[in-house]
């Protein structure tokens, strides 16, 4: 039998998933057979990148392979099983990189001897350059058929990443829980940086002076835990800040204030349960129920 890393992985999606996985496997002595994309030019580049095959069909890529990541956006991930299925795929691993979406999409997957598993890399991808940096710090969240599961969590630590094993019904939370950790934050820095607008501050000056206060708050979260790292006018029971937000936050942005708000004060409750903060709590509560 193959060991892991003599085992060759093919990718179907050639964006900057595919090309920043491939070149992070590549660089850690993983065999790399190569690209297939529907867009030739896509395949030929992330190929050319990694100096490896680019697959024209898809019979050739299974011939040569054994495991199979499928690095399209989501709603093509069906239709490129559906062509899959039609080939002789005994004993391959078939993964996807969803963050949403189960390996339940790969139906009928053990009837044709092949192992089916989703594979989610906790990490925002925005470039398809190869460049690698920071993905040997990253989680991966796995979830499937048990000799799928076994085999690229195996693979996965061999390389030093850490991996988490959901089942398939926490596939939707655990997605939730990436978005609201990555691009709900982004809708929120951008919030902020509309407020320094209106304050005369340009949206480049904005983010680079606001990067020092996110990164040390992230930091104080991880060190301290959520209730030790929490600061700020709801914590200290200021009445009059929160008056004057509530005043000034734009009209479409309330609710978000007060919602977020309402989270922050229960942590704050907890984190000094002799403190009142009935007031602030009326301001909010009263407030939310008149939107």
């Amino acid at each position: 039998m193959k060991s892991l890393f003599d085992r060759v992985i093919g990718f179907i999606g050639a964006g900057k998933v595919g090309v920043t996985l491939g070149a992070y496997f590549q660089s850690k002595k993983i065999n790399i057979g190569g690209y297939y994309s529907r867009n030739a030019d896509s395949a030929a580049n992330a190929a050319g990148l990694l100096s490896v095959k680019q697959y024209t069909d898809l019979q050739e890529l299974l011939l040569h392979c054994d495991i199979i990541m499928i690095t399209t956006p989501d709603d093509q991930i069906k239709n490129v099983w559906n062509e899959l299925k039609k080939f002789n795929i005994k004993g391959k691993i078939i993964a996807h990189t969803s963050g949403s979406l189960t390996s339940g999409v790969f139906g009928g997957v053990a009837s044709l001897g092949a192992f089916a598993v989703s594979i989610h890399p906790m990490h925002a991808f925005s470039d398809r350059d190869g460049n690698i940096e920071g993905l040997d710090q990253i989680v991966f969240t796995i979830e499937g058929d048990i000799t799928g599961i076994s085999l690229i969590k195996k693979m996965l630590t061999d390389l030093g990443n850490q991996v988490l094993v959901i089942e398939s019904e926490n596939k939707a939370c655990y997605h939730l829980a990436n978005v609201m950790a990555s691009n709900l934050v982004l809708a929120l820095l951008k919030i902020s940086s509309e407020c320094l607008a209106q304050c005369g501050i340009n949206q480049t000056v904005a983010i680079e002076a606001l990067m020092p206060l996110i990164m040390n708050n992230i930091e104080n979260i991880r060190i301290k835990g959520f209730h030790n790292a929490l600061t700020g006018p709801i914590e200290r029971n200021d009445v009059g800040t929160i008056t004057q937000h509530l005043a000034v936050v734009p009209g479409d942005y309330e609710s978000i204030y007060k919602n977020l708000s309402l989270i922050l004060l229960k942590l704050a409750i907890e984190k000094n349960p002799t403190r009142d903060y009935g007031v602030i709590e009326d301001l909010l509560t009263v407030s939310s129920n008149n939107d």
